[in-house]
């Protein structure tokens, strides 16, 4: 795992989809520059929703996370390749437009802030409480620690 620079922070976001009728579910986990977990969250949503708008709807509540946590240096990574470029070429059309014109102000509210597109395998942790809450149902948040269904993925990207 790449680490951020010191007094920025890592928000990895994932959202999953069943494809099958179930409710779409979220992750996201904030870490510092030691990889130390800051606070995590999953929540199975109020429907199911097409793959990319789970995605869209993953990274703003990072976003909205973070802004919670009062961080205001943040490097968001999903797997959501579109995602990443439609916000970086500042797309704001199609039916997700309005959601990336939401995200793309917010963005600008934090005094720094970086986007990045990770391959799946390396997003297994946010991938696994998406996988947790699409699965359960729940809506958790961790502070402080690590989410125990997922500790051992931790650990192995601190290695």
């Amino acid at each position: 795992m790449e680490t951020p620079p010191p007094g920025m922070f890592k928000v990895n976001v994932d959202g999953a989809t069943s494809g099958d009728g179930n409710p779409s579910s979220i992750r996201v986990i904030i870490r510092d520059n030691r990889g130390e977990t800051i606070t995590a969250l999953c929540m199975s949503l109020n429907g199911e929703y097409p793959s990319l708008e789970t995605e869209v709807i993953a990274l703003e509540k990072g976003f909205i996370l973070a802004k919670q946590m009062e961080l205001q240096q943040i490097m968001l990574e999903t797997n959501a390749l579109t995602v990443v470029q439609s916000l970086l070429a500042g797309d704001k059309g199609g039916d997700l437009g309005h959601l990336l014109q939401g995200i793309s102000d917010t963005l600008n509210s934090f005094s720094s802030w970086q986007i990045k597109h990770l391959k799946r395998d390396c997003n297994r942790v946010a991938h696994e409480l998406a996988q947790l809450a699409k699965c359960t149902g729940i809506k958790q948040v961790w502070k402080g620690v690590s989410p125990p269904t997922v500790q051992h993925l931790i650990q192995l990207e601190k290695a």
